[in-house]
């Protein structure tokens, strides 16, 4: 995949594109309608997806839970090639680019790329204060002799599919539910990280995930997951209890995302991987001592076992 950032106009494209405009965070179901419509009339073009990053909505408002993203442009650029791209336009999103006029973004922008195809979806806004609508795209477009192809909002029982409704779903620990809209289990992707070795001293040890600072991390609490490794030849994969939360039953502070592997013994330190949500369990609560902790965490692990037909 041809990975290209972009800072105020893309460099020319000699050969033929379809492209797909969107912020893609979460490449949900309803980016990959998109995405799918751009492949069924690639005509001998290749598929490009032109993004945004940092999130506009951080940009431009601050708001510091926009800070956090599903798919930081690693895991974003990943599930866009499983989807077929293979080229991103990443534009590094600043205010000085929000005031980019509408006309500016076709015109001279867009113009400069060989496109067969632009394809977008029905809420698409640019330009200058997110003013101009998919019929301005239609008609600008139309001045450079680019069709626009306008992809219908896809709905989940009757409520549309959205990176919005899937952070409400992760912040109300409904990962089953961000996995319908998702089309596959929530993913986080972090570095194997040293903690305090609580979990191998009680007979449950964990891997403690670092290195998640761009990520939404779904409610506190404790889940099954699946677990891989990333980037080596011999991956290797786990069903897993994990634990996201600060840990109260020892006083901790730090918000932390634990996972015990089950049927792992050996060293992951420093080794990435990539950790999907399954299923919550229950809530994270503050316990007695150690041992009402560690009674809890085995009853845990039987439980997310019997749920997997492990047992």
């Amino acid at each position: 995949m041809d990975r290209i950032t972009v800072t105020a106009a893309p460099p020319e494209s000699a050969e033929p594109l379809v492209l797909a405009i969107g912020k893609f965070d979460g490449v949900h179901i309803g980016h990959q309608a998109i995405l799918g419509a751009a492949k069924a009339d690639l005509g001998g073009a290749r598929l490009a997806a032109m993004t945004f990053w940092p999130h506009p909505t951080y940009v431009l408002t601050g708001q510091e839970a926009y800070a956090r993203v599903l798919t930081p442009p690693q895991e974003r650029d990943r599930l866009l090639v499983e989807q077929g791209v293979e080229r991103v336009y990443e534009i590094q999103f600043t205010r000085e680019y929000a005031s980019t006029p509408a006309e500016t973004f076709v015109l001279e922008h867009l113009a400069k790329l060989r496109l067969r195809r632009v394809v977008v979806g029905e809420d698409f806004r640019f330009g200058q204060g997110g003013k101009a609508t998919v019929e301005d795209l239609k008609r600008l477009c139309g001045e450079i002799g680019v069709p626009v192809t306008v992809v219908r909002a896809v709905e989940e029982n009757g409520v549309k599919v959205s990176s919005s409704q899937i952070r409400r779903h992760l912040a109300n620990g409904r990962v089953e539910a961000a996995e319908a809209l998702l089309g596959r289990p929530y993913t986080l992707a972090g570095t194997v990280e040293h903690g305090d070795a609580l979990g191998r001293q009680i007979g449950f040890p964990t891997a403690n995930l670092g290195a998640l600072e761009a990520y939404v991390i779904p409610k506190d609490g404790v889940y099954a997951a699946s677990v891989a490794t990333v980037g080596q030849a011999d991956r290797r994969n786990w069903f897993a209890v994990v634990n996201v939360g600060t840990r109260p039953t020892v006083d901790g502070t730090t918000r932390r995302v634990e996972a015990h592997l089950f049927g792992f013994a050996g060293d992951l330190y420093d080794q990435v991987l990539r950790l999907s949500f399954l299923r919550r369990v229950r809530d994270e609560r503050k316990f007695a001592g150690i041992e009402a902790l560690k009674a809890q965490i085995g009853e845990d692990v039987r439980f997310v076992k019997q749920m997997l037909g492990m047992l």
